[in-house]
């Protein structure tokens, strides 16, 4: 595996990074080859990275947890570029295994959407596991085919239920708002549980919850955060911005209050030459990183390697 390097670089909050075993490992994924409107997702995972920086936020989550004394990080950097989306898969598979990992959950940073469909593939590879999917996002991506094409960000959710290889479990959305009769004739058909924006601001985070945690209990869940779950106000630098999405207050108290073994996460969709002046996605994808570093290791699934 080579020799252990460990990096002093103040991203991510300044938490440990190493090549050794860790907590968490993050791969970057510098694509963007299938979206529709506004490009520029590919240079996301280093504009996230850098609004990580410790000399902004310290390692403390928002409830008080520090996550420099559990949390120990591996980056892996950004994945290499890939021509097509059979490279895209093979890349991501061999960039998680690149060093001792086993059992560690993953952070990917897209990238668009479509990132996920073999990044879900290759968590539940990495951890020989079937896998739920949570899904936040203003749109189901639902569609069998888009553009003519199978292989969209508006086609994710079809790709995973579609492949046998990924041998997907329970499906939940959270956050829609801009579905078709199409796609919402699917939803109904695949029994997929979904709440809109609108379901959260009625029902309230914690009802919201309880029934993800209920839905979701004793699976392994892969979590994607498509960053247009949230209302552009608080999230403008995204390729398909929806207004009426989630607050970042919203979205803050729903992952905190998750209670499930998440082994595998994502935050797609940002794209930084979109975004304002002041970063404003950047710095919100940033503090979401550090509640979603929380939610994947306070149950420590299967984590009993901490050296």
């Amino acid at each position: 595996m080579g020799k252990t390097r460990v990096s002093s670089v103040r991203d991510f909050f300044g938490l440990e990074k190493s090549t050794a075993k860790r907590q968490i490992v993050v791969v970057g994924i510098p694509w963007d080859v299938t979206s529709s409107y506004r490009r520029g997702a590919a240079a996301a995972p280093d504009a996230i990275r850098k609004a990580t920086d410790a000399r902004l936020y310290n390692s403390y989550t928002e409830q008080g947890v520090d996550l420099a004394a559990r949390v120990k990080v591996c980056d892996h950097g950004n994945a290499e570029k890939a021509r097509n989306v059979i490279d895209l898969k093979r890349i991501i598979s061999s960039t998680i295994k690149v060093h001792d990992h086993k059992n560690a959950a993953l952070l990917f940073l897209g990238g668009e959407h479509f990132v996920t469909f073999p990044a879900f593939e290759s968590a539940a590879e990495f951890h020989g596991q079937r896998l739920s999917l949570l899904y936040f996002d203003a749109h189901p991506d639902l569609y069998e085919i888009y553009e003519g094409s199978l292989n969209s960000h508006a086609t994710v959710v079809s790709r995973i239920l579609s492949n046998t290889n990924a041998n997907v479990g329970k499906v939940g959305y959270v956050g829609l708002r801009a579905s078709t009769k199409e796609q919402e004739d699917r939803i109904a058909k695949l029994d997929l549980m979904k709440y809109t924006s609108h379901d959260v601001v009625e029902k309230g985070y914690q009802k919201i919850c309880n029934s993800l945690n209920r839905m979701l209990k004793n699976t392994f869940v892969y979590l994607s955060i498509d960053l247009d779950c949230l209302d552009p106000a608080y999230a403008p630098g995204v390729g398909n911005p929806q207004p009426g999405g989630l607050s970042s207050r919203q979205l803050f108290d729903i992952i905190q209050n998750l209670d499930l073994e998440i082994v595998a996460a994502d935050i797609v969709e940002y794209s930084p030459r979109c975004d304002t002046n002041a970063r404003t996605t950047a710095f919100m994808s940033a503090v979401l990183i550090k509640e979603i570093m929380w939610a994947m290791t306070k149950r420590s699934f299967s984590l009993t390697d901490t050296s």
